[in-house]
């Protein structure tokens, strides 16, 4: 996956979520071992790639999208390490927002 389709993902939005929801992201990861490495290494594709497409550059958009791509991409590992998916197929995407705190993380 390239880093334009990665940026795509994160903006299909409605549509794509009811059809392919939080369960079917979360079991593109399993089994496949994700390291740390790799996570960054993703990390600054996208990054990248918001530059090249022209995202936003401000401190609060920029300070968002970090967060919600670190965010996402550490939970990418953690998924990536089981063979079972913990989401039931019929949870709804986490919502996530402009740097709301929302306490430890917890599987599941």
């Amino acid at each position: 996956m390239t880093g334009k389709v990665g940026i795509a993902i994160i903006g299909l939005g409605p549509a794509y979520l009811k059809q392919h929801g939080h369960s079917t992201m979360v079991a593109k990861h399993l089994n496949r071992h994700l390291t740390q490495e790799q996570r960054r290494r993703w990390m600054s594709v996208l990054l990248e790639t918001a530059d090249e497409q022209g995202l936003p550059d401000d401190p609060e958009f920029r300070s968002a999208l970090v967060g919600y791509l670190e965010w996402g991409s550490r939970l990418a590992v953690l998924n990536s390490n089981s063979s079972e998916n913990p989401i039931d197929p019929t949870a709804p995407m986490p919502k996530w927002g402009w740097g709301e705190v929302k306490g430890p993380y917890t599987p599941g």
